[in-house]
């Protein structure tokens, strides 16, 4: 139905207020506000603005300009005075203000916002709001209202809000939401006092959140996070931090040792609430100690409070340690073995020595062990029993154990080459190389690189791996398939499993030294030969290791063992020595 022209003037008026209410609301808090008809380039009225002190003053005037006036002209002076080039380059509305609106107008853009800063004479900076509404008079000229505010104020709370954010993402943890490594350090470095530094880490925490997820992993520490705080005085100069993972760091501004003792236990007896709280197994805490003084950096007296709370882990009757000067002794000799490593594999100071292996009842050489020497400077620079166990921990050995057996394969194909007789020579393959991805086909590749049959070539692995993971059977399988001859070292060592000793494809068991020391008791006799008589019947091959006397030997060779190593036939000889053995 069409309105009738009463209607349409009740219409229009309803317009004309609402826009005349809603011009009054937008400048009702403006500093300055006019009008210009864009399509004359034309503003009527002087211009006022309303200073910081509340006075009013002629913008017009400190333009240079009177009233009435260009639009083009007193804007591009205003942007001349109050916008710096830069910034005013990288927008086109400051190019040519009047031609960009009336073009927005054209295009349905009504409102345009652009905000700047400003600084005065006096050099104070205040962020303004500069706004153009657009719209069309009664004549069908594009007019605009121009408002300009102050919105500085709003801006620096913006401003602080967003540096509140920026520093809780770089100085407070996510899970805890108290402080990360960052700050902690900040924090101890303002404090400048003395005390000790504490590493703490929770005990099997990767199996926590491999069997109850990362969620439940996350709850967890929000726990113990909140235990820690329950126990350390933060209003009193303690503080602390989750630095990832399991691994916390607290500090005290104390030296007594008792105080810093006080407070594990404190925390420790609180450890059964997280368990039956989260459903969970006991969770345990290890703790290590470490003193710190101003003078001292805190990443080194870090690293000394986890060095200190790794030896915990070895104690049986304390969940905490402190840093002792020892410690930092092996400290400085580990890093100086793994810096050392590197260039030992360039400069060959690995060198392969041979134990032999004798048949007892011809006394003849029908294998060899391969074992390592580390000779620096025409000298042994660490023993095996002390380097190995080291790779093994920060993950060289794998590197290690490659080395190793190519150099086993090529010595092999060497003597091969020259028609010496070659025998088998067997290389050990640590627990932690085992496992690693493909660990199969790299050792195929060697051999088959180096052109040696894999039978001349057997790998050694001890009865502690053999028995604890249940992946074993699925390696060794595809060690055998690929034609290699397996050995299980340190036979008796550990606990083997009978249907383990069945499943997997062993050619030979090494009986550990420790078996062949109870030769002389009764039961350890008895033991061994039934041991001997049990690898007979499975078609397992039988090498006693260790064997130092002459009655170890004769029993051994009695009993049936086919195969025996020790001190009593030879001592483990470099390549030259071996070769004289051969002939």
């Amino acid at each position: 139905m069409e309105q009738t022209d009463k209607e349409k003037i009740a219409s229009l008026e309803r317009s004309l207020f609402y826009e005349s209410q809603y011009k009054s609301a937008i400048i009702s808090e403006a500093i300055c506000h006019y009008e210009a008809n864009l399509s004359k380039d034309f503003i009527e009225n002087e211009i006022f603005y309303k200073s910081e002190q509340g006075t009013i003053v002629s913008t017009t005037k400190l333009l240079g300009m009177s009233a009435p006036c260009k639009f083009s002209d007193f804007i591009k002076n205003w942007i001349n005075k109050a916008i710096d080039p830069d910034y005013a380059s990288k927008y086109e509305i400051f190019s040519n203000t009047k031609d960009y609106l009336l073009k927005s107008y054209s295009e349905g853009k009504r409102d345009h916002i652009i905000e700047y800063w400003y600084t005065n004479e006096k050099g104070k900076e205040f962020f303004l709001n500069q706004r153009f509404l657009l719209t069309k008079n009664e004549d069908g000229d594009i007019c605009a209202l121009a408002v300009l505010n102050n919105t500085t104020h709003a801006k620096k709370i913006e401003a602080q809000q967003h540096r509140n954010e920026l520093e809780r993402h770089a100085y407070f943890d996510p899970i805890t939401g108290g402080y990360n490594y960052i700050k902690f350090k900040k924090e101890l470095i303002s404090a400048n006092v003395r005390g000790s530094i504490i590493s703490i880490d929770i005990h099997a925490f990767k199996l926590i959140n491999t069997t109850f997820g990362t969620g439940i992993g996350d709850k967890v520490i929000k726990a113990i996070w909140d235990r820690i705080e329950e126990v350390f005085d933060f209003p009193k100069g303690d503080f602390a931090a989750h630095i990832n993972a399991d691994n916390f760091i607290a500090f005290c501004p104390t030296e007594d040792q008792n105080e810093i003792i006080t407070k594990i236990k404190s925390i420790s007896y609180s450890l059964n609430l997280i368990s039956a709280e989260l459903s969970l197994p006991q969770v345990k805490l290890y703790y290590g100690i470490s003193m710190w003084c101003p003078e001292k950096t805190i990443d080194l007296s870090y690293t000394e409070a986890v060095t200190a709370k790794n030896n915990a882990k070895k104690l049986q009757d304390a969940d905490y340690a402190f840093f002792e000067k020892k410690d930092m002794d092996r400290l400085v000799w580990e890093e100086n073995i793994i810096e050392n490593f590197e260039n030992a594999l360039a400069q060959n100071e690995f060198h392969v020595w041979y134990q032999p292996k004798y048949n007892p009842e011809n006394r003849e050489i029908i294998g060899a062990e391969a074992l390592v020497r580390w000779i620096k400077d025409g000298k042994i620079f660490v023993s095996p029993g002390e380097f190995i166990p080291l790779f093994e921990n920060n993950g060289l050995i794998r590197s290690f154990d490659q080395y190793i057996f190519r150099k086993v394969c090529m010595q092999q194909k060497k003597w091969q080459s020259e028609g010496r007789k070659i025998i088998p020579v067997s290389v050990n393959l640590s627990r932690i190389s085992l496992y690693y991805k493909d660990i199969t086909s790299i050792y195929s590749h060697i051999a088959e690189s180096a052109g040696i049959e894999k039978k001349y070539v057997p790998i050694e692995i001890t009865e502690t791996a053999a028995v604890k993971d249940k992946r074993f059977k699925e390696i060794t399988d595809a060690f055998v398939s690929a034609g290699f001859v397996l050995h299980m070292d340190d036979f008796g060592s550990g606990y083997s499993s009978l249907s383990a000793l069945k499943s997997i494809r062993f050619s030979a068991w090494k009986l550990d030294k420790s078996l062949i020391d109870s030769i002389g008791n009764y039961s350890g006799e008895r033991l061994l030969h039934h041991i001997i008589l049990l690898a007979k019947e499975l078609g397992i091959q039988v090498t006693a290791e260790g064997v130092e006397t002459a009655e170890q030997n004769n029993f051994l060779s009695e009993t049936g063992c086919e195969s025996i190593q020790g001190y009593y036939y030879s001592k483990p000889v470099d390549i030259s020595n071996f070769e004289k053995l051969m002939i």
